[in-house]
């Protein structure tokens, strides 16, 4: 029996076989496409997080599509094993140095593996090998609730403590507070600026010629020597130590006359700190009066030296002076005189050494009548009377 189509049905089939054909081509274009025809390379690696990771995740190299993700397995905690698939083509860009990881090309894209492109001078990473990975993170894995969550509570805690500062700040009392303390800020500085200004001058000052070099060099050698010191002195204390107890035991009054010393000093530091404001006070309204009354001692000794000259050449006293003079001559005389045994013979008599003018003792009708603090001898300045030879 012969089927006969008429003309719309002819159509209709037409467009049928035209769609499953058109259909067909898409398929095979699209699994040209994916690779689904191509030969591939199987690798291995394990990753730290596998998060957003899971078969038919894209595998790429240097941005372009290289393969797909075949398996993932959890091995632990911080284990997880994926398996993965690059196309034969991409074979010898992946070394033994080349490195898994997984990013995220776009800011809401899914995750992706990226597998870098080794270095030449490698060789070849084998068939079916592991592949070194590193751990990366990008703004949604930081935004996550799984790395948020540990942190919320203590973000809660803040938000509620920032809460407490601006209730605190919104107080017009806190609020005037707080803007003075900005204004008392520049003042502080400036003062911290001129406070600076001068330490820095009083250090130079202070190491001007290196002075404080040299305090510094002093006491290091000053600390040296105590040090050379103290081996002695710890030697010396436990005999001291020992000599205590028979001090005490043979010089029983020793301790209680150190004892009466120490007191008594004391009181003697005290009275002195007692009476030290009054002889300050004292010397203060004296001090302008010294200059003065000095000049005026040395006038009357001036005085009284003119007095006792002229008393010298009265006819009262001229008499007494030239024997007073003669005495002393022969008392000169005869205590410098050089014994016979001693001197050698020489022709001719000898002369006596002439003696030294003697000072002229003036005896007073009334020495009372004469301050204490006048000598009552002074240098006779008319020559003295040298006695004869023998």
């Amino acid at each position: 029996m012969k089927v006969r189509f008429n003309k719309f049905e002819r159509v209709a089939g037409l467009f049928v076989l035209t769609s499953v054909g058109m259909g067909l081509a898409m398929i095979a274009g699209v699994a040209i496409r994916q690779g689904w025809f191509e030969n591939k390379v199987a690798f291995e690696t394990e990753l730290q997080n596998a998060d957003g990771v899971r078969v038919g995740t894209t595998v790429q190299m240097a941005g372009l599509r290289a393969g797909s993700v075949t398996g993932v397995d959890l091995k632990s905690g911080k284990n997880v094993h994926v398996r993965f698939e690059i196309s034969e083509k991409y074979r010898d860009l992946v070394r033994v140095d080349s490195v898994v990881r997984t990013i995220r090309p776009f800011v809401i894209s899914e995750k992706v593996l990226d597998v870098s492109i080794g270095d030449n001078t490698k060789p070849e990473a084998e068939a079916g090998g592991k592949l070194t990975s590193e751990a990366t993170a990008d703004i949604m894995d930081l935004v996550s609730g799984k790395t948020l969550a540990p942190h919320l509570a203590a973000l809660g805690k803040m938000m509620e403590n920032l809460k407490f500062v601006a209730e605190a700040i919104l107080n017009p009392e806190r609020s005037q507070d707080f803007i003075q303390i900005f204004d008392e800020l520049h003042p502080l500085i400036r003062n911290m600026n001129g406070m600076s200004g001068e330490v820095s001058h009083l250090l130079h000052e202070t190491n001007k010629d290196k002075k404080l070099v040299k305090m510094v060099n002093n006491l290091t050698m000053t600390t040296e020597e105590v040090n050379r010191m103290l081996p002695e002195l710890n030697k010396i204390i436990p005999e001291l130590a020992k000599l205590a107890p028979l001090i005490s035991k043979d010089s029983p009054q020793l301790a209680a006359d150190l004892s009466k010393i120490a007191s008594n000093m004391a009181v003697l530091t005290d009275e002195i700190q007692t009476t030290m404001p009054a002889i300050k006070k004292t010397m203060q309204e004296l001090g302008p009066e010294i200059p003065r009354a000095s000049r005026r001692a040395m006038e009357a000794l001036d005085e009284t030296v003119v007095t006792l000259k002229a008393l010298q050449k009265s006819f009262i006293l001229k008499g007494s002076a030239q024997q007073v003079r003669e005495e002393e001559a022969k008392r000169d005389d005869a205590k410098n005189r050089t014994p016979a045994s001693v001197v050698s013979p020489s022709p001719g008599p000898a002369a006596a050494p002439p003696a030294t003018p003697p000072a002229l003792a003036v005896p007073l009708a009334n020495p009372s009548d004469i301050p204490s603090d006048i000598p009552l001898s002074v240098p006779h300045t008319e020559p003295s009377v040298t006695p004869d030879a023998p």
